[in-house]
């Protein structure tokens, strides 16, 4: 059972300030958790790395001990780290944060910035070579490569279906809020088996997921049976509660 909270202390010292423009125009738009998790923590990183001209490493976020505990799923085996990489993509996706490939390799890091106008001009910069990356990103003394990184999802779209437009993105960003991660990964991929390269096809595809069960053909084909068995380990049963990612009927 949780711990009741004792309430606030009026004058307890460090406060996090949090833009008034997140609840006013972010956090409204949010309906999924774990962007809304990974959001409030990131402020609170900004906080203790002092203002948000700060970068934010993604391996911070990912090993960070109350972000964990609040995304782990109750009675699930699985780590939460699948869900904390959502939420991620989720406010990059959303241009809450911006995020950045430090380095080339095995070597490579990836950062998190506030989307700030102060940000996107120093990331702009460091990209360029203009500017001198800051101590954080520094790898044995010397200044890595900066590039700025879309959201897994995105760059998967990019490679495979055409051009991101902004309405591309937001059509991705509410799919990323309905459907499991790696259906969005399969139903491109099978939008691409079958050349039809275009939103509408994938959506299409996820809907059927949604109403008719992933993976299903009509009855008697052997290729359903396959498809299932082929991905069946790679389902995360911490996706598919309370029914979260099907549909209403009449929903748009």
């Amino acid at each position: 059972m949780p711990r009741q909270f004792a309430g606030f202390e009026p004058e307890q010292p460090g406060r996090i300030e949090i833009p008034s423009q997140f609840f006013d125009e972010v956090a409204p738009q949010i309906s999924e958790i774990a962007e809304l998790q990974v959001s409030l923590v990131f402020f609170r990183m900004l906080h203790i790395a002092g203002g948000a001209s700060k970068p934010i490493a993604e391996s911070a976020l990912l090993s960070d001990g109350p972000l964990r505990e609040a995304l782990r799923i109750s009675g699930s085996p699985n780590e939460p780290d699948r869900r904390i990489l959502t939420g991620l993509d989720l406010a990059t996706g959303r241009s809450t944060l911006l995020k950045v490939l430090v380095g080339e390799g095995a070597s490579s890091t990836v950062w998190y910035y506030l989307n700030t106008a102060g940000n996107r001009h120093q990331i702009g910069a460091m990209a360029r070579g203009a500017a001198v990356a800051p101590a954080e990103f520094l790898q044995d003394g010397s200044s890595p490569s900066v590039q700025v990184e879309r959201p897994t999802i995105f760059r998967l779209y990019e490679q495979n279906i055409g051009i991101l437009t902004p309405l591309i993105g937001e059509r991705l960003v509410d799919a990323m809020e309905t459907y499991p991660r790696i259906w969005i990964e399969e139903a491109i991929a099978e939008a691409v088996s079958y050349n039809r390269r275009s939103w509408r096809y994938v959506s299409r595809i996820l809907e059927n997921w949604a109403q008719t069960g992933r993976g299903q053909l009509p009855p008697g084909n052997k290729r359903d049976e396959k498809y299932r068995g082929d991905r069946a380990s790679t389902l995360d049963p911490d996706q598919y509660r309370d029914g979260r990612y099907l549909r209403r009927s009449g929903d748009g």
